[in-house]
């Protein structure tokens, strides 16, 4: 039996992250631990994304710093096609093994 792919459940976002996160960067965000998972990465069941904004010449960009413990990982991810950016927000996407979770840190 191959072993359940972990964020691969039903996906459930709070109320929280749906009023302060665009939902193209939310999809952006399940879309980067997909992309992981693809490249061999082990994830932790604890993913923590912190979203600001740094400017390149005179344009915003979308910043997100996707981390997490064991195993130590993190990864900086440009953002340049998103019209409204997230800014000083830290999500948390917990996989609890029946369901994974979207939420701001201050919600859990």
């Amino acid at each position: 039996m191959e072993a359940r792919k972990m964020f691969s459940t039903d996906r459930y976002v709070t109320r929280g992250v749906n009023e302060v996160v665009p939902i193209e960067l939310q999809r952006m965000l399940w879309s980067i631990l997909e992309k992981r998972q693809v490249r061999g990465d082990q994830l932790d069941h604890l993913q923590i994304f912190e979203l600001s904004a740094e400017w390149v010449d005179g344009e915003p960009l979308q910043k997100v710093l996707n981390r997490q413990e064991q195993p130590f990982h993190e990864e900086v991810i440009y953002v340049d096609h998103t019209e409204n950016l997230a800014i000083g927000v830290t999500v948390w996407i917990i996989d609890s093994g029946e369901y994974s979770t979207a939420l701001l840190a201050e919600e859990y």
